[in-house]
């Protein structure tokens, strides 16, 4: 194996290595309810959950709030493709009671 095979294993190593942390680091997040609580107000902060909307006349304020949107909908995505279950579990907490459940 000459240098040049030697130093490419070693970063799909460490690619594989990073790829596999974050898996695991969303997995432990999603696991318990103060990390899916965290998640949710990330969400919500970036608008990408929540009832506002993303339009605004300024056009400087506009495209930091389409940044915003767009950090919360790949985070959604990561973790929708990693713990479909535990996103559900998380949209589940955070939905609006019905006002007879509420009392």
């Amino acid at each position: 194996m000459d240098e040049d095979e030697l130093i490419l294993q070693q970063q799909e190593e460490g690619e594989r290595l990073k790829q596999r942390r974050r898996i695991d680091d969303i997995t432990w997040l999603m696991g318990d309810a103060r990390g899916r609580r965290f998640v949710w107000d990330h969400l919500k902060t970036t608008r990408y959950e929540g009832r506002t909307t993303l339009f605004d006349t300024h056009g400087g304020r506009q495209s930091y709030l389409l940044g915003a949107y767009e950090i919360g909908r790949n985070l959604s995505e990561e973790i929708r493709a990693l713990r479909p279950e535990q996103y559900l579990l998380m949209v589940r907490e955070n939905a609006d009671q019905p006002q007879e459940v509420q009392s």
